[in-house]
């Protein structure tokens, strides 16, 4: 039972799909469709009163208010706690319903366990969360967002500390849209957290439609990945949507254009993961380097490096595993807006088909679980561990699992 004192709801009206049936394309067609949405305050009172409420009641309610007023677009303004936000999930996984929800939940002074993916994702639109004193680690938003569901988060108080500010701009493919409020209420929110890179064209058109309300009718209209990757010409009245023109390009550092090189560590360095020192020198002896461009700007990148013989001979003194004569593939970035686009996979595939007789390995830290899913998913496997010294932790030796011998696959 969960007291809910005189909340807020918005029942919505989007404009006719046959009005508008593809996203829009331009700034002014954007203002067209936001202006033809009609919404109108709903009596909270008339369903819940003053008293306590279960989350099955809660969508029952709803669905009647949605009923009555002709719509299915629910738009609830008023923080829920976390376990009403659970039942609700709950409720909406036990049956049907044709309910277009957008929710608020204040995730509270202290942590609440993980939310389950919720089987009713296709009613749950939006999730407006906001944080005060701590924020649930990127996996607890991961699940969400896998589900389909657009997060956006308000940090505020001690939440809204630089290095949390840091770890949202950095994953807009999971936090998609924040807000951060300082000590005079002012309130920012960052592009992506590679502020030194050459600029995207236009600005993210999730900043530019701030408004929640609105942010809600586009992305149940025309999907969460169109809105993620959109951005907003203002000067030529254009909206750009962001890997729709990628070309691939493979070629030895030797063949790189002038200045190539330069954006390509600028890539690697924004993506924080390695130290900056070798990472030039490195490239410059690679064998092939990969890299992914639109709008002439470098948005992705990985390699097949050679070794040093050095490196070949500390980890077989600490792994037992003989290296010599591979290629590691290393310097992987993409950009956090090219996220989920599949460009990891295809340039592990094109370095990989174009390594000849060469076996190739790529090292993994092992607490880094969200790189080793995704190389499980490349169907690659890992065939040692050692421990780095560089890195002061564990790390495993991965290789595509079609390169593995008999004798590997014992060992892993």
């Amino acid at each position: 039972m969960t007291e809910c004192p005189s909340p807020s709801m918005l029942l919505l009206h989007p404009p006719s799909p046959a009005d508008f049936p593809h996203p829009p394309d331009t700034l002014s067609g954007l203002t067209a469709f936001l202006s033809a949405v009609v919404s109108s305050p709903y009596d909270e009172s008339a369903i819940f009163g003053n008293g306590a409420v279960q989350a099955g009641a809660m969508l029952t309610l709803m669905e009647r208010a949605a009923a009555d007023h002709g719509t299915a677009h629910c738009f609830w303004r008023r923080g829920l706690p976390p376990p009403t936000l659970r039942g609700l999930m709950d409720a909406l996984s036990d049956r049907p319903t044709r309910l277009k929800l957008s929710l608020a939940c204040n995730i509270g002074d202290t942590p609440d366990g993980a939310l389950p993916c919720p089987a009713g994702k296709g009613s749950i639109v939006q999730i407006l969360w906001s944080a005060t004193d701590w924020i649930p680690g990127l996996g607890f938003f991961k699940t969400v967002s896998k589900a389909g569901i657009w997060n956006h988060l308000l940090l505020d108080g001690p939440a809204a500390v630089a290095a949390n500010r840091d770890a949202v701009a950095r994953q807009p493919n999971i936090v998609h849209s924040w807000e951060a409020t300082d000590g005079d209420g002012r309130k920012s929110n960052t592009d992506d957290g590679y502020g030194k890179l050459p600029a995207l064209p236009g600005r993210p058109l999730r900043q530019i439609v701030d408004d929640p309300v609105h942010r809600f009718v586009l992305i149940d209209r025309f999907g969460k990945n169109w809105l993620l990757r959109s951005r907003a010409d203002k000067q030529n009245d254009h909206i750009v949507t962001l890997g729709e023109t990628m070309t691939y390009r493979f070629c030895p550092p030797d063949q790189l254009p002038d200045g190539r090189l330069d954006d390509i560590c600028a890539m690697v360095a924004a993506g924080g993961t390695v130290a900056a020192t070798h990472v030039r020198a490195n490239l410059e002896r690679a064998f092939l380097i990969a890299y992914v461009l639109e709008n002439g700007i470098v948005v992705a990148n990985s390699s097949l490096k050679n070794p040093r013989p050095q490196y070949i001979d500390s980890v077989r003194q600490r792994s037992g595993l003989d290296l010599t004569g591979f290629f590691e593939r290393g310097y992987t970035s993409v950009r956090p807006e090219y996220r989920g686009l599949g460009i990891g996979t295809r340039l592990l595939e094109g370095l990989t088909a174009r390594a000849g007789d060469r076996k190739i390995f790529s090292v993994i830290a092992e607490d880094n679980e969200a790189t080793k899913i995704i190389a499980r998913r490349n169907r690659t496997r890992q065939v040692a561990t050692y421990t780095s010294e560089k890195a002061g932790k564990p790390v495993g030796i991965w290789m595509p699992e079609w390169m593995i011998d008999d004798h590997e696959k014992k060992r892993s």
